[in-house]
Order: C-alpha cells, then structure tokens, then sequence
C-alpha cells in the first residue's frame, strides 16, 4: 500500500479510532496520541493490510488494546505511587538503589534477548496483546508467537538465575 493509499484509509479511520480511544480514556490529548499510535501500528503493517477481511475491525482491535495498555499503566502507576508514599519513610536509601539497579538490570536483560523475542515479549506483556492478535499483526502464526513467547520468558529465567549466583 502506498502513502496515499494509506492516507486516504488512515483520514476514512481516524474519526471512528479517536472516538473509541475516547471512550475508554476519557481525555481527550490522550484520545488523539492513542489515535496516532493506532495509525502508527497500522502503518507498520500496511503492506499485510490487504489480508484481513476488515481493516476497520482491526484498527478498532488496536486501538482497543492500545487504551487497555494505558488504562492498566495508568492504575498501575496511581497504585505504586500511592503505596510508595506509605512506605517511604521505611525504606532507606541503599534499598532503593537496590531497586533502580534490578529495574535497570531488567530492562537492559529484556532489550538483550534476540529481536523477535523482545517484540513479541513486549507486544505480550507491555501492550497487553492477545497472541491471536500479535500473530495477524506479525503475518506468523500463533504456535510461533506461543514458542517465541516461551523462549523469551526462558531465556529471562536463565538470566535471573545467573544474577543469584
């Protein structure tokens, strides 16, 4: 597909994708940047877009996924802040530098594992997608993003347990 082509889908899209994204974010900045990412992820695929039945139910699929990641991140956040501020006058500063190193160590681990691994780990846990969904996205199939899935979370493990030692 080329950029004109998509742009004429992505201008047909946007207004249905920003009212969806609107209705479970319920603000409107975030609404549109949830709107772009969409468009974003669409672009991305355009060259498979031709092999779904309905390139309208999948934007709709994306983008509701997309505001249930921000949805989660967003309580996720309002939780840890608030049990941070309980529990800060306990912590001292040597177990919070504990902390930031294992976050550290964590991400630098996850961006370490092969490509694929770290996309479909990510697409799985950071974004909060199904592996029917990250497999139509990647053209594989969903055995493979099962496999893939596994070896990351494996290959995570055999780190973790090379750090205890």
């Amino acid at each position: 597909m080329d950029k004109e082509t998509f742009n004429i889908l992505a201008h047909r899209l946007r207004r249905d994708i920003y009212a969806q994204s609107l209705r479970f974010l319920k603000d409107e900045d975030e609404a549109e940047d949830n709107t772009q990412d969409t468009l974003l992820k669409l672009w991305v695929i355009r060259e498979r877009l031709s092999q779904y039945r309905s390139v309208d139910a999948l934007a709709i699929a994306i983008c509701k996924n997309l505001c249930v990641s921000k949805l989660r991140k967003r309580s996720f956040l309002t939780v840890e802040i608030d049990e941070e501020l309980q529990h800060v006058s306990n912590r001292d500063a040597q177990m919070m530098m504990e902390e930031d190193e294992d976050r550290g160590w964590l991400a630098d681990t996850v961006n370490g594992l092969p490509a694929s691994q770290m996309t479909i780990l990510r697409m799985s846990q950071q974004d909060g997608l199904e592996n029917a969904d990250i497999a139509e996205m990647l053209g594989i199939s969903e055995t493979t993003v099962r496999t893939t899935l596994c070896k990351a979370r494996k290959n995570l493990l055999l780190a973790l347990k090379k750090r205890g030692n």
